[in-house]
């Protein structure tokens, strides 16, 4: 005989057909509707097997009871001492049949109740552990999505530091030819100006030559 799974009622309302359509909440990554519902087909098949054997056992009580109590037979001859030992005797097969049949029907109707409460804890136990596995799941989804969270931001932070290094570098090299330019600039312009100056005295130098060349020439 099957055992009752601790806190689950044996109220024999449950039927074979509440069995087959029993539903169950589906979570995150839920489990197969095709397996759950092959699972309860069986167990509804099971169930309704057990109430037809204790439908017949009650049957079989009844009709022991409608025997015991229906009138027995005139003996065909009477006795005195004989008479009442038969009568006696006939009582005691019919209690052992009713205690028999009544047995067999607690039994029947023990079984079914315990594989009513099996059934309905393996369902509850399903469910959970499909419920744990469910959780189970979200949480690894969760935990990859920080960690790719984190190390996107990480990806950014160097590509940041990267392209701020990058843009201090163009800068100072920048600002290097920049003054490189400039010097030279100013460079070529000193150049210039003292040509120009040497140009200017050797311009003054010249005129003066060529005055001194046409006062000789006038004299």
């Amino acid at each position: 005989m099957s055992t009752i799974a601790p806190g689950v009622t044996t109220d024999m309302a449950l039927t074979a057909e509440e069995i087959a359509s029993k539903e169950f909440l589906v979570g995150l990554r839920g489990y197969d509707k095709d397996e759950v519902r092959a699972f309860l087909q069986t167990v509804s098949s099971a169930f309704e097997d057990a109430a037809t054997q204790l439908a017949a056992a009650q049957d079989a009580a009844a009709s022991a009871k409608a025997d015991a109590a229906a009138p027995a037979p005139a003996p065909a001859a009477p006795s005195s001492d004989g008479g009442a030992a038969s009568m006696s005797n006939l009582g005691g097969q019919i209690e052992a049949i009713l205690a028999t049949a009544n047995a067999e029907a607690e039994k029947v109707r023990s079984d079914a109740q315990a594989d009513a409460a099996r059934v309905r804890a393996d369902a509850d136990a399903y469910a959970e552990s499909t419920r744990a596995q469910a959780e189970q799941h979200e949480n690894e989804a969760r935990q990859k999505l920080t960690s790719a969270q984190d190390e996107a931001l990480g990806v950014v932070a160097d590509a940041q530091a990267r392209a701020a290094k990058m843009e201090e570098t163009t800068r100072r090299e920048a600002e290097e030819k920049a003054r490189a330019s400039v010097a030279d600039l100013t460079s070529q312009i000193e150049e210039l100006t003292s040509a120009r100056d040497a140009s200017k005295s050797q311009l003054g130098e010249l005129r003066t030559k060529i005055d001194k060349a046409l006062s000789l020439t006038e004299g």
